[in-house]
Parts: C-alpha cells; structure tokens; sequence
C-alpha cells in the first residue's frame, strides 16, 4: 500500500486519493489507472513515477488560481449575448419574409422560450415547473397552454440533447477567456450560457416591437458626420505577452464580416465550371453537385436558421446529413418537383412513406458528402476561415463489414430463371407493341425488336451493364470494317458515361445474337437517322437514365419470370455472365477485359494489353446459349419508333406546354 499499488487478475494497478486541489478541478476523487505489468518489481517503479508526478502537480495546483475572475465571466457573458442576439435577429428577419407571419406569435414563441431559459437560469439543468414557478408565470399573463409549452420545450431541449448544453460548447467559451476547463469552471460556464440565453431571449420588442436602443439619435449622428471626418477606431491592446522592453504591441480586432448562405452556391457553381473546363465533371455530375448544394442551403436557412455563412458548424452540417439518412424520401431528386419543396414538406413527404423508403443509402450520402466537401475546400481557399473546423469526412457512411464477403452480398441468378425469362412474351409472342409484357393470341407469333427484346439478350451474351447497352449509339456497334469481327465499342457518348476508365473496351458480337437479327436492327435503326441504338427508351422530356425506363419494362418480366428475390434483376444476369465464364476456367483477368474490371496489381493492370477481339470469341463462345428456341424474325419495329415519333410515354412539362 506505500506504493499504491494492487493486483487484479495477475495485472497491477495504480490508485492514489486525488489532493484537495486537484480534487476541486477534475471532480474525482480518486485517480488510478493499469501499470499493464504482472511484475511487482516493475510495478514499485512505476508507481514512484507516478507518485512524483502527482505530487508535483498538486504543488503547482496550490500556487495557481485556476478559477475564472470576475472580468473572465463578464466577457463569457457578454459572447454568449451578442452571439444569440445575432442568431435570434436572423431567425426574425428570416421570419418576418415568410408568407403567413403574425408577430404577436412571434412574441408569445419568444416569451415561451424565455420562461424556459429562465428556469435553467435558476435551478439548473434539471429544472422543472414548480407550482412557484407556475404562480409566476400566470402573474406574468402566461396561459395553462403557454406553461404547457415550457415543460415541452424543456423536454425537448433534453431529448435533443441540448440540455445540459454540449461539453464542446462550454470548453470552447473558458478557452476562450484563457481558462483552464476545470471542473469548476465548466460549471460556470453552464451557468452563464443559460444567463446569456435568458438575456438574449428577453428582447422580444428588439425584434418584433422595432424598438432599439441605437436607434435613438442616428439620424442626428448620421447628419453630423457629413461634415466631420469620420473618427478613427483605435486599436486594442493584444493580450500576446509581449517579452521586448518596448510598448505594448498593438494590433486592430479582427473583422468578420458577413456571408450569406447565398455565396455558398455560387462557389458550387465556379468549382463546378472548373472542374467542367478541367474535363473532370460531365453535365451530369455538374447538376449532381448543384442539386446537394441547393438543398444544402435550403436546410441550413429553412431548418438551422442560419443566414451567415461564417456562423455555419460542425454541429448544423452533422443535422444536414440526419436529415439525409433517416428523413427525406429516398428518391429525392427523381421528381423536377422536388426541388421546389420546402425542408418541412421534404420531411412530411418522408413520413408518409414506410420507413424502408425513408433515408437516402450510404453510397448516396457519401457522394453527397464528397461534392459538398470540394466545395468547403474552394471556398477556404478563397476566404472562408471559418468553415475550417468542418470535416465531413466524419460524417460518411462506413464501408461494407468484414462479416461478409462481396460476392455474398448480392444474390445469384440461377441459369434456369433466366432460361425461363426468355420463355416470356416479348421474345415469343407478345399482345401488342404497347403490352409488351402480355401474351398475344394463341397461334401468333408477333415480337417487336426494341430495348426490351435485345438488351436482356445482350448482358447474357456479352456481360455489359444496363446503362452501357440502353445507352449506346447506333455508331457504337462496329460490324462493317472488313477482316474484323462484329463488336460492341463501349465507351463514354453524348448520352450517358460509363463507370470508370476500364469499363471502356470492346466485346465481340455472340453468333446467336447475328442469328436473331441484332445487326439487322442495328442497319434498320441507322437507315431511319436515329443516333441513339435504342430510341424506344427516349423521351425529350426526362433526364433520366435510360436504363430507368428499361428497368420500367423489365421488371413484369422478371416477375413472369417468378424472378422476384431482391436484387435480382439485368445486373444478375452480369453476374451470371462472369460466374459462368469462371465455371469455364477463364483467369480473372480475362473476365475482367470482358466485363470492364481492372486489376488489382501492376501486373494485372500495368504491365499488360487487353485481349484481341479474336481471343475474346473465344472466351464467350463458352457461354451455354439458352436462346436457340427463340425463332429469328424479320425485323419489327415500334410503330412510333419506324414513323419517328415522339415518345406517347413523353410528358413535357408546363414550361414547354
């Protein structure tokens, strides 16, 4: 016990009654920690380092006033003031320009929310309406609806976890009179921000009855300085120690002027002009980083009451990413009328939907965090000093556990569902070029060769992704060049991307699909003008991918089909082209070359040329072909599509109509 040493399960610990000084700082009585060693002889040792060491800083502790002095409190309180005074001002102006604004609501929200302040002033954060409390408040003119108020926004203050107010808050304002954060002064400080609240919240008639103080002879100011030269603010004295035998050194108070949100979108709007002349952002990602940047902004004004960008946080951009995770509806951005809607009815359109449509995906708020991150980074480094302390890479969504592998996250297609796909309408008989998915009269064999015919016969045969094939370009299928085999150049176009760099390559054309008449479609689409490969998923009107309007098709197929497990759909069949290759024997790196993979190491990335269209025949020449029972046909276009029509499923907006 000299040493203050004991053993617990074989490993030494030390423990020493905290000093009476320090005791009042750190609010502990006790200090102990593991030495980490079974040895008794090394844990003598330690503890004697440890013993001197706390006796050393208990000393310093005596000599030292660690509590904070009246002018330390005084300059906390006033911060705290002036800062909710800004913020309550803002929140006034931002309310008076709303539709709907009545001011003596107004009044009454700030007189509740003052009466709430006021009790954390006197009890605490655990303050309750006591019938004292509630004596009062009646005197004062408060309703019973009003102090019900009051309870719930103390319970909301602490659900919220408002209440007591946040360890970061109260470090950040003893810090920042030069104290240390003791146990004592964190205290304080709590104490003084409920203090600064309540003073803040009591100038109601400020902002709602235009009765201020500084109004009172501007106008008579305003006229004398007219003809006398502006007086000149005198610098203040920095409180930097200054060790030369000359005066104090002087320097001017910093200025902060304000931002407003606004600006926020116009630095989205330069980082993506830039990156658009630097050839890094196609239209797409360009629109992709303005619409976040908007709604962004939307929910920093509407929802946090933020007007100045210098006033922006760590703490509003977490709630921002909240938001995204568990309350706006998860297809956000697919109707133009999103855009438009307010947060709160963004939040109400989540709500009417079932939970599992509430919340945008991880990957999705990573792409989100990352567009707003390069526009945090543009606007630092033109200025904006104050969104330094805003990281948003710790907001981002984790990456796939280690539980599990890749392979198993996504569920497999069976050869046999898709051999019972192509059994269904549209590739033996289907009712009519708009009930693609019925069947026809028994005895007919009507099909219509569009997006829906091919493109679930192009990923079995050559692996390509939905979007490559319901995106391509007539150009984009090379079968005329003498000597060379028919292939599909998959590449970025006017249309869409691609995924990566090595998604760009070429597949050779599988036999079967000559046989039932691709390149004949492909002649007959060219014949008629059509750029786009298929002009059935078209619409002037829409954004969208055209891979979207092809899933719209495919899926009561896959339903036909019995194909309805989650996750099972085009890009299954992908996955069903790669694992068959496999079963072939084919190495990693030749499926990689056919399904638009890279490599994993220098060897295999670096040091190697992709395949000759030769030897990739003979890789999908492997494949079991399960279409032999669809019969070729003359090609038989869309009606729409052969007089070149618009779209019937095109709906142009009012701007248009």
């Amino acid at each position: 016990m000299a040493f203050h040493i004991f053993r617990r399960q074989s490993v030494y610990y030390w423990r020493r009654r905290t000093p009476p000084t320090l005791a009042n700082c750190m609010g502990r009585q006790h200090v102990s920690m593991s030495l980490r060693t079974t040895s008794r002889m090394t844990a003598r040792r330690l503890a004697n380092q440890l013993n001197l060491v706390l006796d050393d800083i208990a000393m310093l502790a005596d000599g030292a006033d660690l509590h904070l002095s009246r002018s330390q409190i005084e300059t906390m309180l006033h911060a705290v003031v002036e800062k909710q005074l800004a913020k309550l001002e803002q929140v006034a102006l931002a309310a008076k320009s709303a539709r709907g604004f009545v001011a003596d609501r107004a009044r009454n929200d700030d007189l509740r929310a003052l009466w709430t302040y006021t009790l954390l002033d006197a009890q605490g954060h655990g303050a309750a309406v006591h019938p004292e409390d509630r004596d009062r408040m009646i005197a004062e003119g408060l309703s019973e609806a009003d102090i019900e108020a009051v309870k719930r926004h103390l319970a909301m203050l602490r659900d919220s976890d408002m209440v007591p107010t946040k360890y970061h808050v109260l470090r950040q304002m003893v810090e920042g009179v030069r104290a240390v954060p003791t146990a004592m002064n964190m205290d304080v400080a709590q104490g003084i921000y409920f203090r600064g609240m309540r003073l803040a919240l009591a100038q109601s008639e400020r902002r709602y009855g235009g009765t201020r103080i500084e109004d009172a002879g501007l106008v008579d100011r305003l006229l004398l300085a007219r003809s006398d030269p502006p007086t000149p603010i005198f610098p203040t004295v920095s409180l930097a120690a200054d060790r030369s035998d000359g005066p104090p050194r002087i320097e001017a108070p910093p200025v902060t002027p304000f931002i407003p949100m606004a600006d926020f979108l116009q630095f989205a709007d330069r980082i993506a002009r830039q990156n658009a002349a630097d050839n890094l952002w196609d239209d797409k990602t360009q629109r992709q980083a303005k619409s976040v940047a908007n709604l962004f902004v939307k929910f920093v004004v509407q929802d946090q009451r933020i007007l100045d960008l210098g006033l922006l946080r760590q703490e509003q951009v977490g709630k921002f990413v909240d938001f995204l995770r568990f309350d706006i509806y998860k297809h956000y951005g697919k109707s133009v009328r999103d855009e438009a809607l307010t947060i709160e009815q963004l939040r109400e359109k989540g709500k009417s939907v079932e939970r599992g449509k509430r919340g945008v995906s991880g990957d999705t708020l990573n792409r989100h965090l990352t567009f707003l991150g390069q526009i945090f980074d543009y606007a630092i480094a033109r200025g904006s000093k104050s969104l330094e302390g805003i990281d948003v890479t710790k907001l981002r969504a984790k990456g796939r556990g280690k539980n599990k592998r890749p392979r198993d996250e996504r569920a497999k297609l069976p050869l046999d569902k898709v051999k019972a796909m192509f059994l269904t309408a549209p590739f033996i008989n289907c009712a009519g070029w708009d009930e693609l998915g019925e069947w026809g009269k028994e005895g007919d064999s009507q099909v219509f060769h569009c997006a829906l015919y091919f493109v679930p016969i192009l990923i079995y045969y050559t692996g390509a992704r939905r979007e490559e094939l319901c995106g391509a370009m007539v150009d984009d299928i090379i079968f005329d060049r003498e000597g060379c085999r028919p292939y599909v150049h998959i590449a970025a176009n006017e249309q869409r991307r691609i995924k990566n760099a090595q998604s760009q390559r070429n597949i050779p054309v599988h036999p079967e699909l000559i046989r039932l008449g691709f390149l004949d479609y492909v002649r007959k689409i060219k014949a008629l003008g059509y750029k786009l490969l298929f002009p059935d998923l078209y619409s002037p009107s829409s954004r969208s991918p055209l891979g979207n309007r092809f899933y719209k098709l495919f899926k009561p197929i896959l339903v036909a089909a019995e194909i309805t497990e989650e996750g099972l759909g085009a890009h299954a069949v992908r996955h069903l082209f790669g694992a068959q290759l496999k079963k072939r024997l084919l190495t990693k790196e030749d499926r990689a070359d056919l399904l638009g993979h890279g490599g994993d190491s220098e060897t295999t990335e670096r040091y190697c040329e992709p395949h000759e269209l030769d030897t990739l025949f003979e890789f999908i020449m492997k494949l079991e072909v399960i279409t032999s029972h669809i019969e070729a046909r003359d090609i038989n276009l869309i009606p729409w599509v052969e007089k070149k029509e618009v779209a019937p499923f095109s709906q142009p907006s009012r701007a248009k109509r």
